[in-house]
């Protein structure tokens, strides 16, 4: 990561790759943690980006996207090459689909998982004169409104009549998600888009606007409903002086693939991210 200089800090990226390393794995309190042995993810951090195979997502440069973006993560895929990758153009055709599903999938799944803070077994209650107005109070007060934004929303993608034509499709929009990612990485290591199409915006600017802050998740939903590994790193800062991401996404299990890249990409950049007061 980078240090209060123009040059890299290099413990850092290794103790958060170290990190990682310590919390993957299984855990025999969770049930759907992997068993299997985990990576070293040190062991090829030094390894550089000299013939990795680099997969640039050409939805990810489209409409929406703010040019100071484009033009930092472009000129960051220029300097991947530059360094030894062999970059090409690659597509995730499904990909545009992936937000909507996601935002059926992910409030279906906490409105089902939320259900059990009821201010009966755990967590925190709020009083009331039965057990019912209690429920009411405490998950009213427990809840803020974008978690009951979401329970309400996955509540009614649940209902009776509805599941099929709503979290169904969504779920076989998923597998076709993963078979878009399947395909590119059966000729790329890595995958680089924008992590997001715009710099970041005020706080407050747009809490009006649910729609317009999911629209800023369109590039990194896909990775997440489809359970690749992404890493987002700065390339480049905007006029602001606002940091601009660039995400590398790897396919299943290659997480040292990630570092490799993302280290080596940042050395070369260099950048100075302080901000200035």
């Amino acid at each position: 990561m980078p240090g209060g200089t123009a040059s890299i800090d290099v413990a850092a990226p290794q103790q958060t790759v170290a990190l990682l390393g310590a919390m993957a794995g299984q855990d025999h309190r969770d049930a759907t943690s992997l068993e299997q042995p985990v990576d070293d993810y040190l062991a090829n951090l030094e390894g550089g980006v000299e013939g990795l195979r680099v997969g640039v997502v050409a939805e990810a440069f489209g409409e929406g996207v703010e040019p100071v973006v484009r033009d930092a993560v472009r000129a960051s895929i220029d300097r991947l090459s530059d360094m030894g990758a062999k970059v090409g153009e690659t597509s995730l055709p499904h990909a545009e689909y992936a937000l909507s599903a996601y935002y059926l999938i992910a409030p279906s799944e906490a409105s089902s998982n939320l259900a059990r803070y009821d201010g009966v077994r755990y967590g925190l209650r709020v009083d009331g004169d039965d057990s019912i107005e209690m429920m009411f109070e405490t998950r009213g007060e427990g809840f803020g409104p974008e978690v009951k934004r979401r329970i309400m929303l996955g509540t009614y993608a649940l209902s009776a009549g509805y599941y099929e034509a709503y979290y169904g499709q969504a779920q076989k929009v998923r597998t076709l998600v993963i078979r878009d990612y399947e395909a590119a990485f059966a000729e790329y290591d890595v995958l680089v888009s924008p992590t997001t199409p715009t710099t970041a915006f005020k706080i407050g600017e747009k809490a009006d606007d649910p729609l317009a802050m999911y629209l800023n998740d369109i590039f990194t939903i896909p990775a997440n409903l489809s359970g690749m590994p992404a890493l987002s790193m700065p390339c480049g800062t905007d006029g602001a002086g606002l940091p601009i991401g660039l995400q590398f996404t790897a396919q299943v299990l290659a997480e040292a693939t990630l570092f490799r890249a993302a280290h080596a990409l940042e050395a070369d950049l260099g950048l100075e991210l302080r901000p200035s007061l």
